[in-house]
């Protein structure tokens, strides 16, 4: 797996983590045509690419072709959509469906871009413009690709978002090729690539993510299809299996009464095109059972709850047409009103930081008060006021939500790779105001527990394991100044480390501390990115060597721009200087 940063020349590294958003199937071997359709049991993904360099954007085919794809022709400038003018009662999944199937993160399929992504959160997510392409910020940069890994495991909630949009005239299927959502094509349609995409992210985007319905009973959930048919409000629905793993996203459009309390959902389910497929609910015994698998061909899954499960659900298709919360936009130094103003934004950022994991092991949340959020065992528990999740919707078992919490507190989470039975490659990621914070490449065993610790503010990041590896941690921040990303590789550490980030805006300086084992020396490879109007300006250098307990504190308010030197402070365990260097960047 690999991932990109701000710029094309960056080393390449593990990829990145769940977004926000969810996924549904695993992607296999790409064939000529039709799209590749997705597996059964999604696991981790090639990486879907991110948006690096400039208005480059990606999605799985830049990535598979050695490089991001750029960003892609305006289909629809505005995210909210006019009214619906059709009834959903005429829809059916042969008329109505698309003819491919669902699929993952494909050779010559392209998700999110610039482009959609400036058309969902408006100019804030720019930190500066090429022309009238838009060179996304840092925290922006991540969270698309954070977004378009996701897509790895399958597009079903954009499939089934899509073809609702269009079925009820909100959403004209000529911009995209064709009379009807059954007529278009898949291949060489980037433009379709790209709504699926689209419309597959706005699941994990606030207060989309908290719009889904986890509170209903089977049969509740069947008495507000029935009311969508001739209504205005219409849903996608979510299976899921217990403790919200699992899950998968279709289209209903019918109940049907088999009697003897038994009814069924009618549902366009993308994992198989064309076909009227089930949700059967018994409505005394309030039950529900389904049975599907991402690709016909391979073994089918069975999925069922009851009155407590919760876990066959429902999502508003108003919420999701409604304005979006860019919850990652703003600036560390400025306050949110004047910078959203400053920068167009649609909404106001909301006061939580957004956590996702990509990985197989489990993680657990906890604030400073010991409140806790996450898995503990097989139970998906929220302890802390005002947190909440959006359950992924994924074939993978070991899928975790998104979690959102309240900012302002200090937070650990711990990655727990108890339930481990092999080394796995996991990610991290934090997205908060104006900053965001990637651990790339955990190298987790089984048995083994790293944390993450976050302070109040976004000014302090500690990353602690008792293993050899050493994950690579990408910080980005967006300020009044420019925007900045420092990505930190340590080595020289063999008995574990604990390393601690810190960012001191006022003093526009990046710090480094590495905690070792007695006699360890620890080196730093780092590069600074900065993005401000006259564009995009990038400092490498290879090693930085450190002794034990030492700081490195970097002036990047000060530096000049591309070809100069970046002035370096080593700071003794105590805090005082013990060497000043102008460092020469290294490509």
């Amino acid at each position: 797996m690999r991932k990109i940063h701000l710029r094309n020349v960056l080393a390449s590294i593990v990829a990145t983590s769940v977004l926000a958003s969810v996924a549904c199937s695993k992607d296999k071997a790409p064939t000529p045509a039709p799209v590749t359709p997705a597996s059964a049991t999604a696991s981790a993904a090639p990486a879907a690419g991110g948006l690096k360099g400039s208005a480059a954007g990606g999605g799985a085919g830049g990535e598979a072709a050695g490089g991001p794809t750029a960003a892609g022709d305006v289909v629809l400038k505005s995210h909210e959509l006019p009214a619906a003018t059709k009834p959903l009662a005429d829809f059916t999944p042969k008329a109505s469906g698309f003819k491919f199937q669902n699929y993952g993160n494909v050779p010559g399929v392209t998700n999110l871009t610039a482009t959609e992504v400036r058309r969902m959160f408006g100019d804030q997510v720019c930190a500066a413009m090429d022309g009238d392409k838009c060179i996304l910020t840092p925290a922006a940069e991540q969270w698309v690709q954070a977004s378009n890994k996701s897509m790895g495991g399958g597009h079903c909630e954009g499939f089934a978002a899509l073809a609702l949009l269009i079925e009820r005239g909100q959403i004209d299927p000529k911009l995209f090729g064709a009379n009807s959502v059954a007529e278009l094509e898949l291949k060489g349609n980037e433009k379709l690539q790209r709504e699926i995409a689209y419309w597959f992210v706005t699941q994990g985007v606030p207060p989309m993510a908290q719009a889904e319905d986890k509170t209903l009973t089977p049969s509740q959930v069947v008495e507000k299809i029935k009311e969508s048919l001739h209504g205005n409000e219409t849903y996608t629905l979510g299976i899921y299996a217990p403790g919200y793993k699992m899950g998968h996203a279709t289209t209903p459009y019918a109940v049907v009464d088999k009697g003897n309390d038994v009814v069924w959902i009618m549902h366009y389910d993308n994992n198989y095109p064309g076909e009227e497929k089930q949700i059967e609910v018994n409505m005394k015994a309030n039950t529900w059972s389904y049975t599907t698998a991402a690709d016909p061909a391979a073994s089918e899954h069975a999925y069922k709850g009851d009155a407590d499960t919760k876990t066959l659900t429902i999502a508003p298709t108003t919420v999701r047409t409604s304005k979006l919360i860019c919850h990652f936009c703003g600036s560390i130094d400025e306050a949110s009103a004047a910078d959203n103003g400053a920068k167009g934004s649609v909404a106001t950022t909301p006061d939580f930081r957004e956590i996702e994991y990509d990985g197989n092991a489990d993680i657990l949340i906890t604030d400073e008060a010991g409140k806790r959020l996450g898995y503990v065992g097989e139970k998906l528990i929220n302890e802390i006021p005002g947190a909440f999740f959006s359950a992924e919707k994924s074939g993978a078992e070991m899928d975790e939500p998104i979690y959102y919490v309240p900012a302002g507190r200090k937070l650990k989470v711990s990655i727990d790779g108890s339930s481990l039975k092999k080394a796995s490659e996991s990610d991290l990621y934090l997205f908060g105001k104006g900053y965001t914070l990637d651990v790339e490449g955990i190298e987790l065993a089984p048995g083994q527990k790293d944390e993450v610790e976050f302070s109040a503010d976004f000014s302090k990041v500690t990353y602690t394991t008792k293993k050899a590896e050493t994950p690579t941690l990408v910080i980005g921040v967006n300020t009044s100044k420019g925007d900045f990303e420092f990505e930190v590789k340590v080595t020289g550490e063999t008995a574990g480390q604990t390393v601690e980030l810190g960012i001191d805006p006022t003093k526009g300086t990046f710090a480094v501390k590495v905690h070792g084992a007695a006699g360890a020396k620890p080196e730093l490879a780092v590069t600074l990115t900065k993005i401000d109007k006259s564009g995009e300006q990038v400092f490498k250098h290879k090693g930085v060597a450190l002794a034990a307990d030492q700081s490195a504190v970097f002036d990047y308010a000060n530096w000049k721009g591309n070809g100069t030197k970046l002035h370096t402070s080593l700071l003794d365990g105590k805090g005082a200087v013990a060497s000043e260097v102008d460092e020469a960047d290294e490509d």
